[in-house]
């Protein structure tokens, strides 16, 4: 096998730097779990870094302890800065990883249609897709509060609310209300593409119905108003399909989905 199958890759592939607000001069990272960035050749020339993961066994939903550990060793060192394109909605947890690297008092703005706290608080087990955010309330000291946007309503509505550190919003949240309530304050943001309608990017997971553009219009508010401290995207469709014409199809929609991500944190 390679031997670039083996160890973090990190190349450059032009000098561009994003310039957003609390983002100026970040790079941006690709993480190649299962190779859906390979089919986004338009995303793919923002990269700065190139991170090789798809060759480390017990990753996909759920992450041994073994895995966890070399996955910490390839990510670039930092503190959480930065934009991580993390792939697959089914690595998510990934985000933990990088929350890790944070040392001062943030709250974390995760986009996404589930809360990702499965078993809550003191949820036990393997890391994985489904609690890496309850692990994070648990485990981080630094992480003082979520707000989670656009969760499946009977999903949050059995979740602890704001007393436990959780805010919910819902899909149509205003932008200058999200905003207000981070004003001024050290903010991680997370997004996974499932809380987007099907119009607008294709997972391999049930999916919202927040439109591309209030999506947009959340993120440039949150940008101008809190301290970005660092972002990640996932909810990637798997990099394969037997129906190639529908793969081809989801994989532009996707990487439009994820350009204009990028585009609005950085006309903030």
């Amino acid at each position: 096998m390679n031997r670039l199958m083996h160890a973090s890759i990190s190349f450059r592939v032009g000098e561009r730097k994003l310039m957003a607000m609390g983002l100026g001069n970040y790079e941006v990272t690709m993480l190649n779990f299962d190779g859906p960035y390979l089919m986004q050749p338009r995303l793919r020339s923002h990269a700065h870094r190139w991170v090789e993961l798809g060759d480390i066994p017990g990753t996909n939903l759920l992450c041994a302890e073994e895995a966890l550990m070399e996955i910490r060793r390839r990510l670039p060192a930092g503190r959480g800065r930065g934009i991580t394109f993390i792939g697959s909605g089914n690595y998510h947890y990934v985000t933990l990883l990088l929350l890790e690297k944070i040392d001062r008092p943030f709250a974390l703005v995760l986009f996404d249609r589930h809360s990702d706290m499965q078993g809550g608080h003191g949820g036990l087990g393997l890391l994985s897709c489904g609690n890496w955010v309850a692990l994070a309330m648990d485990r981080l000291p630094m992480l003082r509060e979520v707000h989670i946007v656009g969760a499946d309503h009977e999903e949050a509505a059995e979740m602890p609310g704001t007393g436990n550190g959780i805010r919910f919003w819902p899909a149509d949240t205003r932008p200058e209300d999200l905003a207000s309530a981070l004003e001024g304050r050290d903010v991680y943001i997370s997004i996974d593409k499932d809380v987007l309608n099907r119009e607008s990017a294709v997972t391999n997971w049930d999916q919202g119905e927040m439109p591309l553009g209030r999506l947009r219009e959340l993120l440039r508010a949150v940008t101008r108003r809190a301290r970005v401290i660092g972002v990640d995207v996932c909810g990637e469709c798997p990099a394969k399909s037997a129906d190639l014409w529908r793969w081809t199809l989801a994989h532009h929609r996707n990487e439009t989905a994820n350009l204009a991500i990028l585009d609005a944190l950085e006309s903030a």
